[in-house]
């Protein structure tokens, strides 16, 4: 964030930010994968799931 804050967009991505946001994908990838694996081992949590995805989708339309 200090990046961010103290330099331009070409000065902070000549830093760490490319790492970062390596770090964030795979870090995002373990969650992910997680929550997939308890959703697939348990029915009621997948359907909770399931409805709570279509309520959000019914609420763009």
């Amino acid at each position: 964030m200090q990046q961010l804050a103290n330099n331009t967009a070409e000065q902070a991505l000549l830093g760490n930010f490319a790492n970062a946001v390596d770090d964030a994908i795979m870090d995002s990838g373990d969650a992910h994968q997680n929550q997939m694996m308890k959703l697939l081992s348990d029915p009621a949590k997948a359907s909770k799931f399931a409805k709570v995805v279509f309520d959000l989708l019914n609420l763009t339309t």
